[in-house]
């Protein structure tokens, strides 16, 4: 009964697909909000270090401190874009609250853990990849972690992928991205 009442809820707002000028304006503000935010543990660590900012590149960090600041970054993305979206404004991240867009599921409804992971971390962090600071501080670690040189072969198979989905915004009839398809999710206008 309670998803019903949130579905008419949600129709009665009359959201419809977004337009792709907002969707667009809202990922920039997304990505430099994010990117701040995953990048603060390496530049703090970095201006620490070496007296600037400089620094960013995990690889190029002392030991220890470039796989601490990967981590630290990662959980700083993952509060951005994971526990902002299911905060109290659901489904929106400062950047689509600010073009007064959201994420729903295709019903409607709003979304919840499982559909922000499988959006979010699943579709456009891993998958999409190299969009994102948060997929690069990711591919860093996981070379500093194994030792094998993966980090430009991810980036480029990110941004192949990357390009695509945001070539398929662009064409499909409801303006969805592969993560939107991944999560079963849609942008709509609030």
């Amino acid at each position: 009964m309670e998803n019903v009442k949130k579905m008419r809820k949600t129709q009665s707002l009359g959201l419809s697909q977004t337009g792709m000028t907002k969707r667009f304006v809202a990922y920039l503000l997304d990505w430099y909000l994010g990117a701040m935010l995953a990048s603060l543990p390496a530049g703090m660590v970095s201006q620490k270090i070496y007296g600037n900012m400089l620094h960013q590149n995990l690889l190029t960090l002392q030991k220890p401190y470039g796989l601490i600041c990967g981590i630290l970054g990662l959980v700083c993305a993952m509060f951005y874009y994971i526990a902002v979206p299911l905060g109290k404004n659901k489904g929106q991240t400062l950047g689509k609250r600010i073009m007064k867009l959201k994420i729903v599921k295709e019903n409607g409804q709003d979304v919840d853990l499982k559909t922000i992971l499988l959006r979010q971390l699943v579709g456009i962090i891993l998958i999409e990849g190299s969009l994102y600071s948060a997929s690069a501080i990711l591919h860093q670690i996981i070379q500093l972690s194994t030792g094998f040189r993966i980090v430009v072969p991810l980036m480029i198979i990110g941004l192949v992928i990357g390009v695509a989905s945001a070539l398929f915004v662009a064409f499909h009839p409801k303006h969805r991205a592969f993560h939107d398809l991944i999560a079963h999710t849609k942008v709509v206008e609030v």
